[in-house]
């Protein structure tokens, strides 16, 4: 998805099918969210090839309403696109398709482990992660970042999880295939979008059973410890309950800080200005929050209505299908002054990357301890960071990601430690 548009939007602007993650992967959807805020903000998108109608909202307070408004807009029936018009058999199982109140169920016992003081102990291990990220740069002049930033989130992922550093290569190719298995970079030739799926689903499940099945497992102080100790009102989580909330974790980490480094970094390409700025000042938070407000990674969540619902004018019959647009909605000129400009030093920035309400992502203190770490890192070890190809972009309507950033990059004197360092990705037996 092209990131970086600037947003413009004829008063007749033709309507793509916001259901195919090609477009996404090759076209560019903020001219076309934008006349859809200004003209028809809760638009009926009728897709092509038969699939079935819903409905796409694209304004700031309509997105907000839908993910928020639990009593209005269940989760149950599924959260992304991809399970439009099939029965969700993880709804009411599953955190991100849990609704409240039985989504604090499943969210208990996960939140001790994620606040924001808690995270704090990850923050050793996200630095020497960043620093094998980086570490392609230092030995090679020109390199590919987003490629090398693939390997953050499952990083990440195992210390949450406890997933072994020698499986992290698979499990990272499967998670991708996941949520982008239209995208031929995972894809296998000739295979079917539910193919894809169902190999992707098979193999990540495995591993979780295998790993699940351990004797002593509940006794380790991770994530899935946590899902097997769990006893709310008495009662301990299902095996079914804990895999499926394992995937979920494991799905959620990839999801925000790969693709937001990236699109980070390409935004400050782009702008070289604001890349000054941001040096200049060393603030790398508000950096970031404008990195999230600008890549809206998680691109829609799926709901479907409760009841007859009025929002902007149109109704919504009951049971409908609705797509809040968090891209669009980070973009929107009534919240954010000047949207289309990459700023640094955005303040305010109310942006909703990570949703709002109950289903806002739980990992969210992580994601952005993660993304300050990394972005910290870039500016402690390179000197000079530029350019190097064309961006090429995910092919996915849940995920606005790219996938190839080639860089190329000049080394700090006193970031020559990163030679030392084992790349991230780097699995080999010889290297374990």
């Amino acid at each position: 998805m092209r990131i970086t548009s600037g947003g413009a939007a004829a008063d007749d602007e033709p309507g793509p099918d916001l259901s195919d993650p090609h477009y996404f992967g090759t076209g560019d959807p903020h001219p076309v969210w934008t006349h859809l805020r200004a003209h028809d903000p809760v638009h009926r998108q009728c897709p092509m090839g038969g699939k079935p109608e819903f409905w796409a909202v694209t304004r700031y307070a309509d997105v907000s309403r839908v993910l928020s408004q639990h009593g209005e807009f269940t989760t149950t029936r599924g959260n992304i696109l991809t399970t439009l018009g099939q029965s969700d058999i993880a709804g009411g199982k599953m955190l991100a398709v849990t609704d409240p109140p039985q989504h604090k169920r499943l969210k208990d016992p996960l939140s001790p482990h994620l606040t924001r003081q808690a995270v704090q102990a990850y923050e050793p291990a996200l630095r020497e992660f960043s620093r094998r990220l980086l570490s392609v740069g230092a030995r090679q002049d020109t390199w590919d970042f987003a490629a090398q930033a693939a390997y953050y989130p499952i990083a990440i992922a195992g210390l949450l999880l406890g997933i072994p550093e020698s499986s992290w290569n698979r499990l990272s190719r499967f998670t991708y295939a996941a949520v982008a298995e239209s995208d031929p970079d995972y894809a296998g030739t000739g295979d079917s979008r539910s193919a894809v799926l169902n190999r992707a689903h098979s193999e990540i499940f495995l591993h979780f059973h295998t790993e699940v099945s351990r004797p002593g497992r509940a006794e380790a102080d991770d994530l899935i410890g946590a899902l097997l100790r769990a006893a709310p009102e008495g009662e301990q989580l299902s095996r079914e309950e804990v895999l499926l909330n394992a995937y979920s974790l494991l799905i959620g980490a990839t999801v925000t800080t790969s693709h937001a480094a990236g699109a980070g970094l390409l935004a400050l390409l782009e702008n070289p200005s604001e890349q000054e700025r941001w040096l200049a000042s060393g603030d790398t938070e508000s950096l970031v929050e404008e990195i999230l407000r600008w890549s809206s990674p998680a691109n829609h969540a799926l709901r479907h209505t409760t009841g007859e619902v009025r929002m902007g004018g149109t109704t919504i019959g009951a049971g409908q299908p609705v797509t809040a647009w968090l891209g669009s909605a980070n973009r929107d000129e009534s919240v954010f002054d000047e949207p289309f400009r990459f700023r640094a030093d955005r303040t305010p920035n109310r942006h909703i990357a990570f949703g709002v309400g109950a289903h806002r992502c739980i990992g969210t203190h992580l994601a952005r301890l993660a993304l300050t770490v990394l972005f910290d890192e870039i500016a402690r070890n390179f000197e000079r960071i530029e350019s190097a190809g064309e961006p090429r972009h995910l092919h996915s309507t849940f995920i606005a990601g790219i996938k190839s950033l080639p860089v190329r990059t000049v080394l700090r004197p006193d970031g020559a430690g990163l030679r030392d360092l084992r790349p991230l990705g780097d699995t080999s037996e010889e290297a374990l």
